[in-house]
């Protein structure tokens, strides 16, 4: 059983539970989210598999996941990275927010990859490339998670 860190609003930890206990009691955890831009400055979004429980079929950043008890964010994003993708990438960290929707503390960190990706088919239904602009545009006909549309202000407020 992993455990994950409960935190306040703050983002102190003020315990450990699991997963099932974190949702049962709306409990506030920790989220690492990667955005990954490559060399022609485009995102590699993934469409997030019909069988997860949080957000299916929605487009989202190409990893994210829960932050394990004792793991820091930039960890957990690193792991996610490996586990999604296959790929390990330096992270540049570019902020966090807390998503009272989604009772998690969102980090959000920014790399720079061009493949080639092994895709974790159970997490991931496909992935694709955007620029900036095409996502703008095909954003409204498009289910995107909240956490996309965050680090999309957080990648264009960015100074490379």
């Amino acid at each position: 059983m992993v455990l994950r860190d409960v935190i306040n609003e703050d983002d102190e930890i003020i315990g450990q539970a699991d997963n099932c206990e974190i949702e049962e009691k709306g409990l506030l955890s920790r989220v690492a989210f990667v955005v990954i831009i490559n060399s022609k400055d485009e995102l590699l979004l993934q469409q997030r598999s019909a069988g997860k429980k949080a957000y299916p079929l929605y487009w989202s950043g190409a990893a994210a996941g829960h932050v394990n008890s004792g793991e820091t964010y930039e960890e957990a994003a690193s792991r996610e990275l490996g586990e999604e993708l296959g790929i390990q990438a330096p992270l540049r960290y570019l902020g966090k927010y807390l998503s009272m929707e989604d009772r998690e503390m969102v980090a959000t960190f920014l790399a720079y990859h061009d493949g080639p990706y092994e895709i974790e088919r159970r997490e991931i239904e496909r992935i694709d490339f955007f620029t900036i602009d095409r996502l703008r545009r095909e954003m409204p006909r498009m289910k995107v998670t909240s956490f996309l549309e965050k680090a999309l202000v957080m990648l264009e407020r960015r100074s490379v």
